[in-house]
């Protein structure tokens, strides 16, 4: 599922225990699987999100609370769903929902040390928001689940840092010291990595499956089978989540705590299709400003 695993070193967890992990996996309810079906549609009304957001509680709460944040700096405090959505926007409380049904599943696992929710929430939105776009201007297989395959795609990593706290530790330690990838590291100490976990965990939940074939590959996405529609070839759901991905950590939105902004950016641009780069990261920015004010 995912790429090639390396040779299991002595004293690391066996392929088997790692994939074992996935018993601790947290189950999906019904009520939050409507909800990010709903949500996953960019045409949601406000009257729809206020009303699947109103149906939990504690997400109703967390929205009016990041609403009411100081980075919003309001002179008006907002005092409910609906009018967090009226002073916010949509799109952004849309994104915030949706990320906050993920974390909420594992609020009551104790991750590793060095792992940080707020990271993890910032890079998922962040890569889920470019998809969305990228979306915009290419031919991409199955758009509509776009943001929900930025949203998803490191799941795995939230798997191991909850499940697997010791390994989690190690891997970021080697990946540092090294310099290698850590999904390279990943497969070295676990015999799998957080990319196939991440697929098998949206196997679990019931996810559609271009979703979970684009987080297995999302790190080789040349080993990904093409995707195909009408005359042109669609670009795969893994090639876009790749780069995406790494564009997103060179903006210094990295799970990882010790990877540092890159100075030049890595191109999105994609091999037989033309669109404008930098109105793509121009909307990117102004979609930004508000998600990342809700998400600190």
């Amino acid at each position: 599922m995912s790429s090639s695993v390396a040779e299991t070193p002595k004293g690391s967890v066996s392929r088997k225990q790692a994939l074992e992990s996935l018993r601790k996996l947290p189950a999906m309810s019904a009520s939050a699987g409507r909800l990010l079906g709903h949500l996953a549609r960019r045409d949601c009304e406000l009257a729809e999100v206020a009303s699947l957001v109103e149906k939990d509680p504690v997400l109703a709460a967390q929205v009016v609370q990041a609403a009411n944040s100081a980075e919003f700096n309001r002179a008006q405090r907002v005092e409910s769903v609906r009018h967090a959505i009226v002073m916010v926007g949509v799109g952004t409380i849309r994104k915030f929902a949706l990320i906050r049904t993920v974390a909420n599943l594992f609020s009551r696992r104790a991750p590793a040390p060095a792992f940080s929710m707020t990271r993890f929430n910032l890079h998922s939105v962040a890569v889920g928001t470019l998809m969305e776009l990228l979306s915009d201007e290419l031919p991409l297989e199955y758009p509509e689940g776009a943001f929900l395959g930025g949203l998803f795609h490191d799941v795995g990593t939230l798997l191991i840092a909850c499940a697997l706290p010791h390994q989690y530790q190690d891997t970021l330690a080697i990946s540092a010291l090294t310099g290698r990838p850590l999904f390279v590291c990943e497969q070295n100490l676990l015999g799998t990595d957080h990319a196939e976990l991440s697929a098998l965990a949206l196997e679990k939940w019931d996810l559609a499956e271009p979703v979970k074939h684009g987080a297995a590959y999302h790190h080789a996405p040349e080993s990904s089978a093409p995707a195909t529609g009408g005359r042109k070839a669609l670009v795969p759901l893994s090639l876009a989540l790749n780069k995406a991905d790494e564009l997103v950590d060179a903006l210094g939105m990295s799970i990882e705590p010790t990877r540092a902004i890159m100075q030049t950016l890595p191109s999105i641009q994609f091999e037989g299709y033309e669109f404008n780069q930098k109105r793509v990261l121009e909307r990117f920015a102004l979609e930004w400003k508000a998600v990342d004010a809700m998400l600190r």
